[in-house]
């Protein structure tokens, strides 16, 4: 019964297990990531609206306030409600800029190994190379697979949030000038 549970990840294991131990890593760093974007994705596309219309009636209610007050308290609302947009914004880049230097973390041990097969048998086994060499590939690819996809995830969302934040500044300054 547990054979057949987990039958369906059986290729991501002989995967894992032919790039060799940084691709467990970057694994997780990419399961990580994920979840992160992930978050941000449904945070911008629902909860940030929100976010967005409660700082418009604190903005509302101090609307009769001296015209210097009005505005320290606006410029903090608008910096509050881009920060809350940004929210692991810095943490998503930087597990993106790591996918690609754990891939080549991989491709120096993938070597070490060919060198180390190449010590003991020689240079005339091509065989004895190959699970060296893919320990050396594999994990290059997959950091670069990682990183180009969370590379695209985070710029959508950075145009969903500025134009969030551009509608949310549009209305304020509407607001302002009513």
């Amino acid at each position: 019964m547990l054979y057949y549970l987990f039958l369906p990840f059986e290729s991501i294991f002989n995967y894992i297990e032919r790039g060799g131990p940084v691709l467990l890593v970057l694994f997780f760093v990419a399961i990580g990531m994920w979840c992160l974007l992930i978050e941000r994705f449904f945070f911008l596309r629902g909860q940030m609206n929100a976010v967005i219309s409660s700082s418009i009636e604190r903005i509302k209610a101090n609307l009769s306030l001296q015209e210097w007050l009005f505005k320290q308290i606006l410029k903090s609302e608008k910096s509050s409600v881009a920060m809350t947009g940004n929210t692991n914004f810095r943490l998503i880049k930087g597990l993106i800029a790591l996918c690609p230097l754990l891939g080549l973390l991989g491709t120096v041990t993938g070597m070490i190994s060919v060198f180390d097969v190449m010590a003991y048998t020689g240079t005339g086994s091509p065989r004895a190379m190959a699970s060296g060499v893919a320990k050396a590939t594999l994990p290059t690819m997959t950091g670069l697979v990682i990183s180009i996809s969370g590379l695209f995830a985070i710029t959508y969302l950075e145009k969903l949030l500025d134009d969030k934040v551009t509608e949310y500044k549009f209305s304020v300054d509407a607001l302002k000038h009513a």
